[in-house]
Protein backbone atom coordinates (compact mmCIF):
# COMPACT_ATOMS: atom_id res chain seq x y z
CA UNK A 1 0.00 0.00 0.00
CA UNK A 2 1.23 3.49 -0.48
CA UNK A 3 -0.32 6.72 0.21
CA UNK A 4 -2.46 8.47 1.35
CA UNK A 5 -2.14 10.69 -0.94
CA UNK A 6 -2.86 14.50 -1.30
CA UNK A 7 -5.47 14.39 -4.32
CA UNK A 8 -7.20 17.49 -3.86
CA UNK A 9 -6.35 20.39 -1.51
CA UNK A 10 -9.49 22.10 0.33
CA UNK A 11 -10.92 25.14 -1.39
CA UNK A 12 -9.69 24.03 -5.17
CA UNK A 13 -12.65 23.92 -7.73
CA UNK A 14 -13.89 20.68 -9.35
CA UNK A 15 -15.62 20.53 -12.39
CA UNK A 16 -18.62 18.25 -12.40
CA UNK A 17 -18.07 15.85 -15.81
CA UNK A 18 -21.83 15.34 -16.27
CA UNK A 19 -23.29 18.48 -15.43
CA UNK A 20 -20.48 20.92 -16.37
CA UNK A 21 -20.78 22.40 -12.29
CA UNK A 22 -17.95 24.31 -10.83
CA UNK A 23 -17.88 22.68 -6.94
CA UNK A 24 -14.68 24.20 -4.22
CA UNK A 25 -13.82 20.67 -2.21
CA UNK A 26 -14.73 21.18 1.58
CA UNK A 27 -11.78 19.21 2.63
CA UNK A 28 -8.94 18.06 1.68
CA UNK A 29 -8.88 14.75 -0.29
CA UNK A 30 -6.79 11.78 -0.01
CA UNK A 31 -6.05 8.54 -1.81
CA UNK A 32 -3.77 5.70 -1.72
CA UNK A 33 -3.24 2.50 -3.94
CA UNK A 34 -3.43 -1.02 -2.72
CA UNK A 35 -0.87 -3.35 -4.46
CA UNK A 36 -2.42 -6.63 -5.56
CA UNK A 37 -0.30 -8.55 -3.48
CA UNK A 38 -1.32 -6.31 -0.14
CA UNK A 39 -5.14 -6.96 -0.98
CA UNK A 40 -6.30 -9.37 0.83
CA UNK A 41 -4.37 -8.84 4.45
CA UNK A 42 -5.63 -5.30 3.63
CA UNK A 43 -9.09 -6.39 3.55
CA UNK A 44 -8.64 -8.80 6.55
CA UNK A 45 -6.77 -6.43 8.71
CA UNK A 46 -8.15 -2.98 8.09
CA UNK A 47 -10.90 -2.94 5.30
CA UNK A 48 -13.15 -0.04 5.36
CA UNK A 49 -15.93 1.25 7.28
CA UNK A 50 -17.28 2.75 3.51
CA UNK A 51 -19.65 0.44 2.25
CA UNK A 52 -18.42 1.40 -1.95
CA UNK A 53 -15.06 1.34 -0.96
CA UNK A 54 -15.51 -2.35 0.92
CA UNK A 55 -17.15 -3.16 -2.45
CA UNK A 56 -14.21 -1.85 -4.94
CA UNK A 57 -11.82 -3.64 -2.43
CA UNK A 58 -13.62 -7.31 -2.12
CA UNK A 59 -13.69 -6.92 -6.15
CA UNK A 60 -10.67 -6.29 -6.71
CA UNK A 61 -9.80 -9.66 -4.32
CA UNK A 62 -11.00 -11.26 -8.09
CA UNK A 63 -7.44 -12.90 -9.35
CA UNK A 64 -8.05 -11.50 -12.33
CA UNK A 65 -7.65 -8.29 -11.05
CA UNK A 66 -3.77 -7.98 -10.65
CA UNK A 67 -2.94 -4.01 -11.44
CA UNK A 68 -2.88 -2.03 -8.54
CA UNK A 69 -6.71 -0.19 -7.45
CA UNK A 70 -6.79 3.44 -6.50
CA UNK A 71 -9.07 4.43 -4.01
CA UNK A 72 -10.57 8.14 -2.88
Amino acid sequence: MTGPHLAVKKGTPIKDKKTGKTYYAKKDEYYLYIRANSRQRFAELIGFTIRRKMERLIKALNPHHSYPIKII
